[in-house]
């Protein structure tokens, strides 16, 4: 077979078809990451929050907590589980307790850390508001005294 000249419209047509080919291979090298280009992948934002051990959040939390438990119709106080047990006249004291104002002791068991004695004090400082409030001063004063009594054992909650 022979080689034959081509015709102008044969020419234009295989070049209009390179300009297409090449016009679409750009597109897709721009958009998708074609010719082993990849498009960077996103950065991944992380933030550490850093009042995770703060004793100003842990307090906030046995704040919200205590509120929850009104609103539950719980009113006790907490307290640090004792290392040793409770005597006679703390449990007598607790049952009195309990039994005029309604209050009951629970012992939270764990490390004695300035986190969870933030928390137990925002707790009981609402606990006591809401003890003055029905009962009075004198009574509160009596129930959060400086340092609180053990609480009995067997109040876990």
């Amino acid at each position: 077979m022979r080689w034959r000249k081509p015709r102008p419209i044969e020419v234009v047509a295989l070049a209009g078809g390179v300009l297409a080919a090449g016009t679409v291979l750009v597109m897709f090298n721009r958009m998708s990451g074609f010719m082993g280009r990849s498009t960077p992948e996103p950065q991944l934002i992380a933030t550490v929050d850093l009042r995770l051990g703060n004793t100003l959040l842990a307090r906030e939390n046995g704040a919200a907590q205590a509120r929850a438990d009104l609103e539950a119709g719980l009113l006790q106080l907490q307290a640090l589980e004792p290392a040793e047990a409770p005597t006679r006249d703390a449990v007598a004291r607790e049952r009195r307790w309990k039994q005029r104002y309604g209050v009951v002791w629970v012992a939270k068991p764990g490390q004695r850390t300035p986190a969870a004695e933030a928390f137990i004090a925002g707790y009981n400082g609402v606990m006591r508001a809401e003890i003055e409030r029905r009962h009075g001063r004198r009574v509160a004063e009596e129930l959060l005294p400086t340092a609180p009594p053990a609480p009995l054992t067997e109040n876990r909650p």
